[in-house]
């Protein structure tokens, strides 16, 4: 009965990682409201079905491949933004 259940919500900075986008435009996206976020434990968690559902509606965002997305700190450190 160990059934491993898949996520219904991310937090912000994956979010920015999925998008390739630093913190500022991270949080400039969601204070836009355009998904659903909602507060657990003071931390923000946008609901992955709203995200999915922004996203296809958008043309100007590009998911990054995974292995670009964990070069976000990385990126961020050296300086290197979007």
């Amino acid at each position: 009965m160990n059934e491993k259940r898949e996520a219904t919500s991310m937090s912000a900075r994956q979010m920015g990682m999925l998008l390739g986008l630093g913190k500022t435009d991270t949080y400039w996206l969601i204070k836009k409201k355009l998904f659903t976020v909602a507060k657990v434990n003071g931390k923000m968690r946008v609901m992955k079905d709203s995200f999915e559902k922004w996203y296809q509606s958008q043309s100007h965002y590009r998911k990054v491949a995974p292995e670009e997305a964990r070069k976000w700190p990385e990126r961020r450190k050296n300086g290197i933004h979007h």
